[in-house]
């Protein structure tokens, strides 16, 4: 657990990163900011850090194959500093560009490398709640910066954020490297002193080797190439079941319901504080984080993604079924302003509750375990670029939630739209309940 707690704490930055634009807009936009913004500035700054998520997991899964989980996870750290400085130290938007660019880049880099690390040095029955950790940290991250943001301004949060991967990198230091990654390493370098070992034998004429190398216990067989890998039915079953978890995972409409839930939350008490809201938000989910770290360790990952997958279906049809849009043309930027709750609900707490009974049912399952299981469902001769891929998908998928969602909330309204998010995850539930493989309590080799 303390190996695992440097790369946790890092994921700390993820959350930040994530949530932090919900800090900077509104302070930027502030008559009195001394960095003016545009709508269309403000747009890119909002998906700034999502566009280079996915590059940077496959790049983060071919590093942690070359230079070792520690070294990768030690190595990311570095932009993530930089890219939270450049935040605090910009004088114009260019600057908070290049940051947000550079934080969003760390935090594809980290999901590889963080998971596969975990899966590697924790033991079988501890894997999966130190595996859920990671959706804690995330949580934790969004919780901490959405309430630096209600007291501090902008530039003050970036600089304290920045101290969270430097945090994480001397806790990395101090711990050891995945063995599973060694014992690779160590049958690389026993192939290439074998091969060395050869030619110099033979004149540069392959022979067979001496007796002293030959005699050593045998090594498992040479690395297939990432050509090979995707030949193999052993590499190419895990990738394709854990994209579309990945993908039910998104477009279980996460990042939607999050964006339009203070709204909802406001029509209940419009006296309510816009970040008051958030930060209550945050903490039912870093709550239920925790309690998907217990459940993660007595219960299957299987039962929990069914059960997570039903329960977000039913609240997701429920809160659909407790608003209706209003007949008023819809324009951008005003995407939840339309959504008004159904007749006489403005004195009921059906949206709210089923609201709450989303973010409990979609964070005990569908947001931790693909990122769990991306550590664990790959063999080990493809384990890097598995991960790579897979979290790679699952970045994409969350970049196009964030570029599709508020259409579809203003051109077929918040109600279809909910229904639609429903309908995926009840057919998310189906196609788990029959595909997704059980790696509880098994060994890495037999997981996969």
């Amino acid at each position: 657990m303390f190996a695992a707690s440097g790369p946790l704490i890092v994921t700390l930055g993820s959350g930040m990163t994530v949530g932090f634009s919900a800090v900077l807009l509104p302070q930027l936009k502030d008559d009195r900011s001394t960095i003016k913004i545009s709508s269309h500035q403000e747009s890119w700054i909002a998906s700034m850090a999502a566009l280079p998520m996915a590059a940077g997991s496959v790049l983060g899964g071919m590093a942690m194959d070359r230079l070792g989980r520690k070294t990768t996870n030690l190595l990311i750290c570095v932009p993530f500093v930089l890219g939270w400085t450049a935040v605090s130290m910009a004088t114009g938007v260019t600057g908070v560009y290049v940051g947000r660019l550079m934080t969003g880049l760390s935090t594809g880099l980290l999901g590889p490398p963080t998971a596969v690390y975990i899966a590697e040095v924790t033991e079988q029955r501890y894997r999966g709640a130190a595996l859920a950790m990671i959706s804690f940290s995330v949580s934790a991250g969004i919780l901490a910066v959405h309430t630096m943001g209600t007291f501090l301004g902008w530039r003050l949060v970036s600089a304290l954020c920045s101290a969270v991967p430097f945090a994480g990198y001397v806790l990395i230091w101090f711990t050891p490297e995945s063995p599973v990654w060694l014992r690779e390493d160590e049958e690389r370098r026993h192939r290439r002193q074998t091969a060395a070992v050869c030619d110099h034998a033979s004149g540069g004429v392959p022979s067979k080797p001496p007796p002293e190398i030959d005699s050593q216990p045998p090594l498992s067989t040479v690395k297939p190439t990432a050509r090979q890998c995707f030949s193999r039915p052993s590499f190419l079953g895990p990738l394709a079941v854990l994209s579309t978890f990945f993908f039910v995972q998104q477009f279980s409409g996460v990042n939607a319901v999050a964006f339009y839930s203070v709204t909802l939350l406001k029509r209940v008490g419009p006296d309510l504080n816009e970040y008051h809201c958030t930060m209550a938000l945050d903490v039912i989910r870093l709550a239920v984080s925790v309690l998907a770290c217990g459940l993660t360790k007595r219960y299957g990952r299987r039962p929990l993604a069914v059960v997570s997958a039903v329960g977000t279906c039913v609240s997701l049809l429920c809160l659909a079924a407790s608003v209706r849009d209003s007949g008023t043309p819809a324009t951008a930027g005003s995407v939840a302003v339309h959504a008004v709750p159904a007749p006489a609900a403005t004195a009921s707490l059906a949206p709210v509750m089923s609201i709450v009974a989303y973010m409990v049912f979609v964070n005990i399952g569908l947001v931790p375990l693909p990122w769990i299981m991306s550590g664990e469902m790959f063999p080990g001769y493809c384990r890097e670029l598995g991960s790579g891929l897979s979290t790679c998908f699952g970045f994409v998928m969350f970049y196009a939630v964030i570029q599709i969602s508020p259409y579809l909330l203003t051109n077929i309204g918040t109600s279809i739209t909910f229904y639609i998010f429903g309908t995926v995850s009840g057919v998310g539930a189906l196609f788990l309940y029959l595909c997704l493989p059980e790696t509880k309590n098994k060994s890495m080799e037999d997981s996969t």
